[in-house]
């Protein structure tokens, strides 16, 4: 397995500790993910020390990547995986023959694997980096889906004057419904119910 392995710089001085670790890294600040934690020394004169940790987010790719392998390799799944790097988050689309058994009933073998490699990341480096997992797309469809049927069932609810209760969502799909419909005249949703339960009622606005 591929080690991954931060760099820890300490200092009093939080910029200087930035551009210390960047020279010693050859790297941009774009280039790498860091934290910076802060304790403060006791006694009569209290002073400050600054702890850095950063690490290359290429290095962070390819240890996504080997991880993921080796995952799938365990699953006994050949898989390709694409990369995009953003600035605030890496997302890896896996393509493969077995997509169905990746993504799993309502995406949970696919948001498992995205929460088992977030933390592992985050137990090594002690810097939380958000990793997005998708397989051939899976959540833009599904996001454009739930879209599409949360407009449907308000211009329903518009028609008929009745409320509707759509099924159970958790909270990332909720809060695409919430935000499909916050500026859709005629209507007003709520979440309701409890988790897993929990989700959105669409209801008609008094005109």
């Amino acid at each position: 397995m591929l080690e991954l392995k931060n760099k820890v710089f300490e200092g009093k001085n939080k910029e200087e500790l930035l551009n210390k670790a960047l020279n010693e890294l050859n790297a941009s600040q774009d280039e790498v993910y860091y934290n910076v934690e802060e304790t403060v020394s006791g006694g009569l004169f209290k002073s400050k020390k600054y702890t850095l940790n950063i690490i290359l987010k290429e290095d962070v790719v390819e240890y996504a990547k080997n991880y993921l392998k080796n995952v799938l390799d365990l699953m006994g799944i050949n898989a390709e995986l694409e990369v995009q790097k953003r600035d605030n988050y890496i997302k890896i689309n896996m393509f493969s023959d077995n997509n169905a058994i990746l993504i799993g009933k309502n995406g949970r073998t696919m948001s498992s694997m995205q929460q088992l490699l977030r933390q592992t990341i985050k137990n090594k480096l002690n810097i939380k980096i958000n990793i997005i997992l998708d397989v051939e797309e899976y959540k833009i469809k599904q996001q454009k889906n739930i879209e599409r049927l949360a407009v449907k069932l308000a211009k329903d609810v518009i028609r008929t004057n009745i409320e509707v209760k759509m099924d159970s969502m958790n909270s990332y799909e909720r809060r695409l419904v919430h935000s499909r419909l916050a500026d859709f005249d005629g209507v007003k949703t709520e979440s309701t119910g409890e988790e897993p339960n929990r989700c959105v009622v669409i209801k008609p606005v008094e005109k």
